[in-house]
């Protein structure tokens, strides 16, 4: 492993199976809730890199939440939308959050400039020099949209809010098992403070534990409920990440087909990602995560 890879704590859990399928020939990373931790950011980025392909397409999904409260906002959106160099990508999907939904609505405008900043937004500002108490909004808009990658703003304008691959369904917060799925996914971005919202469900949706395909038409999916939802936003670990087992509670498939991948990097430097393949036909997943030693 290079020098660089020497100075994080890694963490894997086991390959486990999933109930359902992968697209053919693709491996698919995910990442989660990054919130301006750039060091652990690379880090996952160069260990994705040196992680063996298994197929011809490497995917990389980032699940939202790029921004505020960690030390490195500027720098993390920076590394995720050089990730396709960084870690030997095919394709880059980067999915927004309700943090990089917040920080959208702002540029338009000064109304959401308070929220934004108790948010965590006044990271990002502190990280530019600017504050909401001695700059102007017109200021402080012209310096993020200076300053943060113009095509992670395109994207979380008006890029994609979910990704299917198979029958993994990613997006940030989740979705609701009582309504209707394309309804669901297709409510507007700028709805952000709506609580049954795709990026900020959390009871309704970590609760269920019926499965994703109740209405699928097929009677044998419906049986199988081979969907598994890879999501973020709601942290899943609340303590420091001291040993691979923290990590089981990230594996919800079993009882809840999920895969939470947000592990607290908004309080402590730890980051979670996900690899998943197909072996010998069947779907797999293993559970990793890298934190910052003696942090």
């Amino acid at each position: 492993m290079p020098d660089g890879l020497k100075t994080f704590n890694s963490f894997y859990l086991p390959w486990r199976d999933l109930p359902g399928s992968l697209p053919e020939d693709i491996d698919i990373f995910a990442i989660g809730d990054v919130h301006g931790q750039a060091e652990l950011l690379e880090q996952v980025l160069g260990e994705i890199k040196n992680t063996p392909r298994e197929a011809h397409k490497r995917h990389l999904v980032f699940l939202g939440d790029l921004i505020d409260r960690g030390p490195a906002s500027i720098r993390a959106v920076d590394l995720a939308m050089r990730a396709g160099q960084l870690a030997d990508l095919d394709v880059l999907h980067v999915l927004p959050g309700n943090h990089d939904l917040v920080l959208m609505l702002t540029l338009e405008g000064p109304k959401y400039l308070d929220f934004w900043g108790m948010l965590g937004g006044d990271r990002v500002m502190a990280e530019l020099g600017l504050s909401a108490e001695t700059h102007s909004w017109d200021e402080i808009a012209e310096k993020l949209k200076d300053n943060l990658h113009p095509e992670y703003l395109r994207a979380m304008a008006s890029g994609a809010t979910h990704l299917y691959l198979g029958d993994l369904l990613f997006v940030h917060a989740g979705i609701h098992p009582f309504q209707n799925r394309t309804a669901f996914l297709g409510l507007s971005r700028r709805f952000i403070k709506m609580e049954d919202h795709w990026a900020n469900i959390r009871h309704t949706f970590l609760t269920h534990r019926g499965g994703w395909d109740v209405n699928d038409p097929d009677p044998e999916r419906r049986a199988q409920k081979p969907t598994v939802v890879v999501h973020g936003h709601t942290p899943a670990v609340r303590q420091d990440l001291l040993a691979a087992g923290d990590l089981d509670i990230c594996d919800g498939v079993d009882d809840y087909r999920t895969v939470a991948l947000d592990i607290g990097a908004a309080y402590r430097p730890q980051l979670a990602f996900a690899h998943f393949r197909t072996r010998a036909g069947q779907a797999e997943v293993q559970i990793r995560a890298v934190s910052k030693p003696n942090a």
